[in-house]
Formats: structure tokens, C-alpha cells, sequence
């Protein structure tokens, strides 16, 4: 624990900003505001039935996060240079555009398993989303690292040599209060456990191994995830620009929480930046891997045992 808070000291004493932290906090807030207010993300972006526009919305939300976060640093800290920098437009893209496909409606599940039996569809369907990260968010990735970075940094984050992964579990054990805590929220058990959300009830054959199978795959999403913005975003960028991606991969964070409890929402800011942070020194992110699918796993625990009136304050 006392390696994690000495980075966090050095990122506070070397590249902390107040002015830079204030104005993306700020940014993020309004975004915020926006996308919870008459359920705008939902009926705007999320359930824009068609496809093509729905990615076209999902790039100009994550523009307006994450470029723009950059511009209120870059004024704050002096240092538009970026926008003179090709890797910049290049690189800002493809952390847009990948996630926006990503994340929207094209039926991955479909592509990888065939025609299913309707009464699985649903299933098949939330599978093949979860495991189209590595698709959609690895290939190309690795790919760009094997023209523009290999040989001169670890793919993204995939180092284990010299990190220490104790204090990750220290951080999860932290957490286990507030996350009791949540379990017995409407709006948390409105949302979790995401295994109710598979279309399979109790009574169906098999139930149990499709929610087996479910969160297995559902762990995958996680890893993904927390590759792209901390093992990507951060560390391609970081190469090239510092400690500048840090905010602007806050505030972007926040936006792939849309739709989920707000303070879901808001807490993503805080994680993505002490997550951030600390893959930004360490150049890993297993410990960032370990943080997220801890708490994944245990938000679904503690909904089910909140669901199942196990918890009571």
C-alpha cells in the first residue's frame, strides 16, 4: 500500500494540476447532468435503433470527453502542442472509434455463434458483446503497437516484472462496505445482478450453467475495459504526451457508465484516476485488472444477496 501512495504523492507534486483537475471534474459533471437528465443517453444514444447512427452519436459523445477534456488541460497547463502532433489526431480516433463500435448494437453474438434458439438469443446475444472486446478493442490495438510501438514499450500494460499485486486486494477489501452498502440500493439491484438481464429465469433446463457461463464471460468485458483505458489510452498516449491522457481518460471513462446508477457514474471518475495514475507509473495494468474484476464479481454478490434479503441496515 505504501508503494501505491507514494505514486499517487509523485503525481501529485509532479504533474498535478488543480486548474486542469477542476475544469475536466467540471466537464464531466455537465455531461453528467445531461445524460441522466429525461433519460437523454438512453433514448439519444444508447437505444438509436439504427446502428450507423448510433456509432456516429457514441463518437461525437466520446469526442466532446475526451478531446475535450485535452483542450480545457491544454489551456490550463499552457500546451495545445498536441494538435500539431499526427499521433494525436491518430491516436485520439482510434480510442474513439474502437469503443464506439465496441459499444454499440451490432450484433456480435450473432457473428460468433450462428443462429441460436430464440429462447437463448438473449444470452448468446450479451456473450457475444462481452467477448467482442477482443475484437474490436485487442486486434486493434496490438496491432498498432506492432507498427508504432514494439520494441520500445510492453503491449500496453502487460508487464509483471517488479509490480506488486498485494496491494490491489488491500484496495478490494476497502471497498466492501460501500459495496454492502450498495447492495441494498433500488438502483443498484435494478441493474445487478447483470445475470438476471441473460432472458433465462430459474425454471429454465440448465439455468445455472448459463449463469455460470455468463459470468465468466461477463469477467471478460473487465479485462478488456481496463486494457483500453488504462493499458491503451494511457500508456500509448503517455509515450508521446505524458502525463496528459490521465484526465481526458477520466472523463471519457465516465461516459461508458452512462446508464448504469449515477453513483456508479460519478465514482468512475475518482477509480479511472487513481487507476490511471498508477498504470501510468508502474506501466502495468494487472493490478488495475484485479481492482475492476473484484469489484465486478462483488457488485454481483452483493446484489444477489441484497436481492435475496440477506442484507439489512
Amino acid at each position: 500500500m505504501k508503494k501505491i501512495l507514494s505514486i499517487l504523492r509523485d503525481y501529485y507534486r509532479e504533474h498535478f494540476n488543480w486548474l486542469s483537475f477542476v475544469l475536466c471534474a467540471l466537464l464531466g459533471a455537465g455531461m453528467i447532468i445531461v445524460a441522466y437528465h429525461d433519460h437523454f443517453y438512453e433514448n439519444q444514444i444508447e437505444h438509436v435503433p439504427d446502428t450507423t447512427l448510433q456509432i456516429i452519436r457514441y463518437c461525437e459523445l466520446y469526442t466532446i470527453a475526451f478531446c475535450g477534456a485535452f483542450l480545457l488541460q491544454g489551456f490550463a497547463e499552457r500546451d495545445l502542442s498536441f494538435l500539431k502532433s499526427a499521433s494525436w489526431w491518430l491516436l485520439s480516433f482510434l480510442a474513439i472509434f474502437l469503443f464506439a463500435v465496441r459499444g454499440s448494437d451490432i450484433d456480435f453474438g450473432s457473428i460468433m455463434f450462428g443462429k441460436v434458439h430464440p429462447d437463448t438469443y438473449i444470452f448468446y446475444n450479451k456473450a457475444g458483446y462481452n467477448l467482442a472486446g477482443f475484437f474490436t478493442l485487442i486486434i486493434p490495438c496490438f496491432i498498432y503497437w506492432f507498427v508504432a510501438d514494439r520494441g520500445k514499450q510492453n503491449f500496453y500494460g502487460f508487464k509483471v516484472k517488479g509490480v506488486s499485486l498485494y496491494p490491489y486486494f488491500i484496495m478490494l477489501a476497502i471497498m466492501l462496505p460501500l459495496l454492502c452498502w450498495a447492495g441494498t440500493q433500488a438502483d443498484f439491484l435494478d441493474t445487478y445482478p447483470r445475470y438476471t438481464k441473460i432472458g433465462m429465469v430459474p425454471g429454465d433446463a440448465h439455468y445455472k450453467l448459463y449463469v455460470l457461463a455468463y459470468e465468466l464471460v461477463y469477467g471478460s468485458d473487465f479485462f478488456f475495459t481496463e486494457f483500453f483505458f488504462r493499458g491503451f489510452i494511457i500508456l500509448a498516449f503517455a509515450r508521446r504526451f505524458g502525463h496528459r491522457a490521465i484526465l481526458p481518460m477520466c472523463v471519457y471513462y465516465i461516459t461508458i457508465h452512462f446508464g448504469k446508477p449515477m453513483g456508479e457514474t460519478i465514482s468512475s471518475f475518482f477509480g479511472g484516476l487513481l487507476l490511471g495514475v498508477i498504470a501510468f507509473r508502474s506501466k502495468s495494468i494487472y493490478g488495475g485488472i484485479i481492482v475492476h474484476l473484484g469489484i465486478a464479481y462483488l457488485m454481483e454478490i452483493f446484489a444477489f444477496l441484497g436481492r435475496s434479503g440477506y442484507l439489512h441496515f
